[in-house]
């Protein structure tokens, strides 16, 4: 029995199957099998499969599905870490991507943050960057779900810190607060709140309360000054910043967002109740630690500290 045993695990061990332990980090990282197919491009039943051939080769399960999406066991666990690891000295060994325009060989750096980081703090910030440094091509991926330098095979994101990250490099950016913007006609007509108890009179601007977004409470304007539980009515709701900045700029509300994006500081509005603010987001470089010494990205990092550099390290 005993030799039976070795057997098995010898043959577990010499047909492990690395693309299946890839689709088994992508239903790691995306924390469901829907949203895990699409990452992968596969449908759904056929990363069942996968997964159940997975633990069938392991011996023991990995995944536990719930109606509210998947958690791994302590094993997975100790498989995401691992194949995570390996799949990063992979990327590393693989070395920098290049590309050829007009002749010229360039660096590609592809870099992933959100779509309001990108439109309003990220973009100009690299553009800038890019003429004064013509031998790199960024490719700039804007996603507002979890980034992953894996999966989405980036060089750099810019996100807030991931404690759930291991093996990756976090060096803090700048801190974001939200805080609250009216239009002048808008205060000069409904007279403007010096405490959070006069904005029961007041309209707002918001996004839908069914937004789903990782990293900022959207809603919070809505519970501002409300009794626990309880959600004020928007005046105005819409999914698009820009939207909501218009509506705020033509008079018809109080709207919520950051100073420090582009967008809000250009808008002409005036911000209210200047110590009223919902809790600080640090925003981190995150690369892989084999691009810790490389000197065009320790470049590109420092550019982008001292460009945004409104807030200072906590």
């Amino acid at each position: 029995m005993a030799i039976k045993n070795k057997l098995i695990t010898a043959a577990n061990y010499r047909d492990f199957d690395w693309n299946k332990a890839k689709l088994f980090y992508h239903i790691a990282k995306c924390g469901s099998l829907l949203k895990a197919a699409q990452v992968s491009g596969i449908d759904q039943s056929t990363l069942t499969r996968q997964m159940q051939a997975l633990e069938k080769q392991i011996g023991c399960p990995l995944l536990i599905r719930q109606s509210t999406g998947i958690t791994l066991t302590r094993k997975g666990e100790e498989l995401l870490n691992k194949v995570a690891h390996f799949f990063l000295e992979v990327k590393g060994f693989c070395g920098n991507n290049h590309v050829e325009i007009g002749g010229d060989k360039k660096r590609k750096i592809r870099v992933s943050t959100t779509h309001a980081l990108a439109a309003y703090m990220i973009n100009d910030l690299l553009i800038q960057y890019n003429k004064e440094h013509t031998n790199i091509s960024f490719e700039l991926l804007v996603n507002d779900h979890s980034i992953d330098i894996i999966l989405d095979d980036v060089d750099i994101a810019i996100r807030p810190y991931d404690s759930t990250i291991e093996h990756i490099q976090q060096e803090f950016l700048f801190t974001l607060e939200k805080k609250l913007y009216a239009s002048e006609q808008y205060l000069a007509k409904h007279g403007e709140p010096t405490t959070i108890e006069d904005l029961k009179h007041h309209q707002f601007l918001a996004y839908p309360n069914s937004v789903d977004y990782p990293y900022s409470n959207v809603a919070w304007v809505l519970r501002l000054g409300m009794p626990k539980g309880k959600l004020r009515k928007p005046f105005f709701t819409s999914n698009s910043v820009e939207c909501l900045i218009d509506a705020a700029k033509n008079d018809m509300g109080i709207i919520s967002g950051y100073e420090q994006m582009k967008i809000f500081r250009d808008a002409g509005l005036k911000n209210i109740l200047p110590n009223v603010k919902y809790k600080k987001i640090e925003c981190y470089f995150i690369f892989p630690p084999y691009l810790k010494e490389d000197s065009e990205i320790t470049e590109i990092k420092n550019y982008l500290k001292t460009n945004l550099n409104f807030q200072k390290q906590p």
